[in-house]
């Protein structure tokens, strides 16, 4: 079974960096400082012990011997308050620390010795009871040391020594078989008291290590906090610089660009005669298509800033959502018959009015609706579902049975200029900003979006309305009726 010492002693070795010099002046300097504050006590104490000790040995021992003792007894304790110093000083250099413990130390052996006088000077001249009285006397002393001097390693050892060899030599030199019977029972109370010391000792240096280790860990910690506080100041600082920045960049795009379409448009149409070239024609048709494309990034671009700097106003109206649905697959019905891919609308009957911005809920419905055609092959379809939930709440969302989100790429999509891996399977190309933009939307609803997908079977987003957006008493939920737009 491991002691306490090999434990420790182990904890030592597996972490030599602990006591490096510096390490090792401050434990010492804490384990004097600890021995001495205990020791103060011991300034009154010993001379009224030394008081009481003289009065019951008066019977054997002249009282003028017993008085000097008793002066050098009363002289000595003085040493006790002399190690109060270290109480002063914040942080002295480590070679005074090591002065002062030497000195200090031998100002216990010379005090101690003093103080055990009785039991070398006197023993011989007692009777059997003087005898046992200042064997006692021995014993609760070494004790008292024992649990105060500890914390110093060198401290302890000037106190066991002067009281073990006065303990046991007296009695051993007597030579009787009663007094090296006391010999030997004093012999072991110093070794069992030795061995109180040493794990006291130990478990002094395993307190003051461990609170040394706690300060550094909470230093630590709270630089570490005030780095992370003043890190993600700054990141958000830039995050609103860039906001402010894109805000600010997509207004200026905003207004050359609507002169290029205008202008292009009106090419395009030959409002002022004919171009002269059928190249011209379908030159200025590119500049047009680029520029309705660049725009629409623009718009997106914008929205996104908007939400991210927190400057998002919402206009909510009650909207009826059925016709929001409708006029937003109407724009893609062209594209879905071009492209073989069945748009379907589910709802559920008697639809209560949504409390929300119009022109927000068309762009999710948009957003959401061209994602889902994008990425649907030939022969796939796409629906849009609007339900009821039994709690109260709404969940608008779109289905299609496209290729899928890879479930490691989930949270990138919803990144800004975030895109998943299956963009690789697909001609046409994302800008990240769709579902970014929607998330932001339905949160500043007080909403939430979910998306559910398995690689090769299709998509599912779910935009999830609280019951403070919908404004009229929600109905029993009803079966779903399934309706395929004309082509």
């Amino acid at each position: 079974m491991k002691t306490r010492a090999n434990i420790f002693d182990m904890w030592i070795a597996n972490n030599p960096t602990r006591l490096s010099p510096e390490r090792t002046a401050k434990l010492e300097l804490d384990q004097l400082r600890l021995t001495e504050r205990n020791l103060q006590p011991a300034l009154f104490a010993m001379p009224a012990f030394a008081l009481v000790v003289s009065l019951l040995l008066v019977a054997w021992i002249p009282v003028h011997e017993l008085a000097l003792w008793f002066v050098a007894v009363s002289a000595s304790s003085i040493r006790f308050c002399a190690g109060g110093v270290f109480l002063d000083l914040e942080e002295p250099p480590a070679a005074t620390v090591r002065r002062w413990h030497v000195a200090l130390t031998w100002l216990t052996v010379a005090s101690n010795m003093i103080w055990m006088y009785p039991l070398i000077g006197f023993y011989f001249r007692c009777s059997e009871t003087g005898q046992m009285l200042l064997s006692l006397v021995a014993a609760g002393s070494l004790s008292g040391a024992a649990v105060m001097t500890p914390a110093s390693g060198r401290i302890i050892w000037a106190a066991l020594v002067p009281y073990t060899l006065a303990m046991v030599v007296s009695p051993a030199i007597v030579g009787d078989p009663f007094h090296l019977g006391l010999a030997v029972l004093s012999l072991g109370f110093c070794l069992f008291m030795g061995y109180v010391a040493y794990n006291v000792h130990i478990s002094a240096k395993e307190l003051f290590l461990t609170r040394d280790d706690k300060i550094d860990l909470i230093e630590q910690l709270a630089a570490a906090k005030f780095d992370s506080d003043k890190t993600r100041q700054r990141a958000e600082a830039a995050n609103q610089a860039k906001s402010e920045f894109l805000a600010n960049m997509s207004h200026e795009l905003r207004t050359p660009l609507n002169a290029i379409l205008g202008f292009s448009d009106l090419m395009r149409n030959q409002i002022f005669g004919p171009l002269g070239s059928h190249q011209y024609l379908e030159y200025s048709n590119h500049i047009s298509d680029s520029g309705h494309h660049l725009l629409g990034l623009i718009n997106d671009v914008l929205d996104l800033a908007k939400i991210e700097a927190g400057r998002l106003v919402l206009r909510p109206v009650e909207l009826a959502l059925n016709e929001s649905i409708k006029q937003a697959l109407k724009l893609f019905e062209v594209r879905a018959a071009d492209q073989q891919i069945t748009l379907r609308h589910e709802r559920d009957k008697d639809l209560p009015l949504l409390l929300a911005d119009e022109r927000a809920i068309h762009q999710v419905l948009l957003n959401l609706i061209s994602n889902a055609v994008k990425f649907t092959p030939a022969g796939g379809s796409v629906t849009v579902f609007a339900r009821n939930k039994p709690n109260g709440t709404l969940d608008v969302g779109v289905t299609d049975t496209g290729v899928g989100i890879d479930p490691d790429d989930i949270q990138a999509v919803f990144a800004a200029f975030g895109q998943g891996r299956h963009d690789i399977s697909t001609p046409e190309k994302g800008t990240g900003l769709g579902l970014p933009i929607v998330r932001g939307i339905i949160e500043a609803h007080g909403g939430k979006v979910s998306l559910e997908s398995e690689l090769g079977k299709g998509t599912t987003i779910t935009c999830h309305f609280p019951r403070e957006r919908i404004s009229a008493p929600q109905p029993a939920p009803m079966r779903l009726a399934a309706t395929q737009s004309p082509h």
